[in-house]
């Protein structure tokens, strides 16, 4: 397994982790009434992503230091342009979506985190993607 394979794997279980601890705060914030309250919530959540990404990351840097200064050649930019226009359709939709929730009574707080899950959603799927092409040798 490369280490661009690796990052991938890392960012997908990290990134599905840390929205799974976010989960929680969306119906909440769904109601006429929520305010601010959650937004420490979503900073702790960022937080401890960038803990997670960073520690993993320096763990296959340090396992494997010769992989990790390989400039990416013209498969992994590939793999990285085709799993990314995957992500950002999917990225335009839920955006598009959360702003429909402002006709149906949520409030601009409730839009905000609907569109950070919009992102999680788009990075997951983007980082799904990576992996199932690598795995598959496109």
């Amino acid at each position: 397994m490369s280490f661009r394979e690796k990052s991938a794997w890392i960012s997908l279980i990290s990134i599905s982790f840390v929205s799974l601890l976010y989960l929680p705060h969306i119906p909440w914030t769904l109601t006429p009434g929520a305010s601010r309250a959650g937004f420490h919530g979503l900073i702790y959540c960022v937080l401890a992503l960038v803990v997670i990404e960073v520690v993993a990351h320096l763990t296959i840097a340090l396992r494997a230091p010769r992989d990790g200064g390989i400039r990416p050649d013209e498969r992994d930019q590939m793999i990285a342009l085709k799993a990314l226009r995957i992500g950002a359709y999917v990225y335009a939709l839920g955006s598009m979506l959360a702003v429909v929730t402002i006709h149906l009574g949520a409030n601009q707080f409730a839009l905000g985190y609907l569109v950070v899950l919009a992102l999680a959603i788009a990075e997951i799927v983007n980082y799904s993607a990576r992996v199932v092409y690598y795995r598959r040798g496109v």
